[in-house]
């Protein structure tokens, strides 16, 4: 009797202690760019880049992998620190601001893309830092005051293979989808043509984004994502001086709608706040979703699910900040 509770035992263990076989090797990469590092986290194993949980407070990202891993890394470059505490990967990122995740396939890759305060960023050696070169006065932006927003074109972060964040059992993908559709259901229930850039789960280029987006003629160009933290940041694009024939290109679109899309940034973040009552934060961004609309155009960034309830109630809530916001703006 005594043999055979042993042997139950032996067979217990054997099954639950995980083994190297079910470890996953994850390899470090990483380039720094202008004002941004960029860490490339590889493995052997799908599951460890799409289960993987990203955390990011401060200075401080914490990827939480499923399984135990074996970290392959070369030393440590100036300005960012990374520390492995069991399945816990600790990245210490000298002046983050903020970060945005991408995960592929082939080999399985969690891309980390971390954009850090101005000039905190190593310039490579050789390289002189660019300037900008000398420009007439600006030109004054196009006012849409008095104007209604007939039309607004809202497209949801990610998509397809491109999962986005992952945390608290939330894909950014499926979320920035869901509340997408909410807010072109309400706007059109308000009178608005809404249209989404992506109507389901499936990848769609940047480029095929900004075509489709300027096809439609917008008044506002809206796009929703889910940042690491546990505020929502609303993100205008950064003020631009262009020269000559420059403003004609379609990289510089939005310079003449700028302060439209400031305003609009703050009527809606605004209503948020009103509404949920959590932080909202007003930033620049490059990005061309942005600097290519030729409308205004802003980029919200909502909390990540480890911090706030995304059940239907605050979704409805969400949304309707939102809307009441772009109504607001219209009426100002």
């Amino acid at each position: 009797m005594i043999l055979r509770i042993s042997a139950i035992l032996l067979v217990l263990l054997l099954f639950t202690h995980p083994s190297a076989a079910e470890q996953g090797d994850v390899t470090i990469r990483y380039s720094i760019q202008d004002e941004m590092v960029r860490i490339v986290l590889e493995s052997d194993k799908n599951i460890m880049v799409q289960k993987a949980k990203v955390h990011s407070s401060y200075t401080l990202v914490r990827v939480e992998f499923p399984r135990d891993f074996k970290l392959s890394a070369p030393p440590s470059p100036e300005g960012f620190e990374y520390t492995r505490r069991g399945r816990d990967l600790f990245l210490n990122i000298k002046g983050l601001k903020w970060i945005k995740l991408l995960r592929l396939k082939s080999p399985p890759r969690l891309v980390i893309d971390a954009y850090l305060k101005s000039g905190t960023a190593k310039e490579p050696e050789g390289e002189k830092p660019k300037g900008l070169p000398s420009a007439p006065p600006e030109e004054k932006p196009v006012s849409t005051a008095g104007v209604t927003v007939s039309t607004v074109v809202i497209d949801p972060g990610h998509g397809g293979y491109d999962l986005g964040i992952y945390s608290g059992g939330v894909s950014e993908k499926s979320l920035a989808l869901k509340i997408s559709r909410s807010i072109r259901y309400k706007l059109r229930k308000k009178g608005k043509k809404a249209y989404l850039t992506r109507g389901d789960d499936r990848y769609r280029s940047l480029m095929k984004r900004i075509l489709y987006a300027r096809r439609k003629s917008p008044d506002l160009v809206l796009s929703i994502h889910m940042t690491s933290s546990n505020q929502v940041t609303v993100y205008t694009s950064a003020k631009r001086q262009v020269r000559g024939e420059e403003r004609y290109l379609m990289r510089y679109s939005q310079v003449r709608h700028l302060d439209d899309s400031r305003l609009i940034a703050r009527s809606i973040g605004s209503s948020i706040m009103q509404e949920l009552n959590i932080g909202v934060f007003f930033r620049e961004l490059d990005v061309p979703m942005l600097s290519y609309a030729d409308s205004a155009a802003i980029l919200i960034e909502l909390p990540d699910a480890e911090f706030f309830d995304y059940s239907r109630k605050n979704i409805g809530l969400l949304v309707d900040s939102i809307v009441e916001g772009i109504l607001a703006y219209e009426k100002r």
